[in-house]
């Protein structure tokens, strides 16, 4: 008699492979809880809220302090500041190199040099001044003219609209400690320059007659 084919069973996936399988098929879990985390957040605020009955207004973070600025005409009332390393001038009469100017004279000089084609900046640093009491204080020449001098100095120019205004003791204080450096050009009023010691400039020049000064200053 012919044997009986016998019929061969299909064989059973392993353990390790059905459970590789599951774990491909299965969403990631990190991605549900995430969306769900994100999803909730303004529910749950809006149930916080309802819980305590009160409304809170967002509170916008607090911008950084900037730094503040002295210029120039407010930092000489002053003959006790620190030193400082700012520069410029008041407001009101424009710019020169980035630094306000501070008066009206300051912006004329600005402008003859200027068109004179004379290199200068102003206040470009901070000296410090000492006074005949001891005290400590800091002077910002007015403008300082570049690659051009007077009996080797470097030469400044500085000016004032009235004979007691407070940077007049700075001056004088700056040129008696750096008058071997630099060679100070004083412009004022005719009635200023009368009151004003000859102490503080080796040089003087009435506003009227300061295209005369650059014109010399160009040479």
């Amino acid at each position: 008699m012919a044997a009986k084919a016998t019929k061969s069973s299909p064989k059973k996936p392993s353990a390790k492979k059905s459970a590789a399988t599951k774990t491909a098929r299965k969403p990631a879990a990190t991605s549900k809880g995430s969306a769900s985390k994100s999803g909730d957040a303004p529910a749950a605020a809006k149930s916080q809220i309802a819980k305590n009955g009160k409304t809170r207004t967002p509170v916008a973070p607090a911008k950084p302090s900037r730094a503040v600025f002295l210029p120039r005409a407010i930092a000489n009332l002053d003959d006790e500041d620190v030193l400082m390393s700012h520069g410029g001038g008041g407001a009101g009469f424009g710019r020169c190199g980035g630094r306000l100017l501070s008066s009206k004279i300051e912006q004329l000089i600005c402008h003859k040099l200027g068109l004179a084609g004379v290199v200068h900046s102003h206040s470009p640093r901070h000296y410090e001044v000492r006074y005949e009491d001891g005290r400590v204080a800091a002077y910002a020449p007015m403008i300082v003219l570049r690659g051009r001098g007077r009996e080797g100095k470097s030469v400044v120019i500085e000016a004032v609209e009235e004979a007691d205004a407070p940077i007049m003791r700075k001056v004088i204080a700056f040129r008696s400690q750096y008058g071997q450096e630099f060679y100070i050009i004083f412009v004022a009023s005719d009635d200023v320059l009368d009151e004003v010691t000859l102490a503080a400039y080796d040089e003087s020049c009435a506003v009227t007659n300061v295209n005369t000064l650059i014109a010399r200053l160009a040479e």
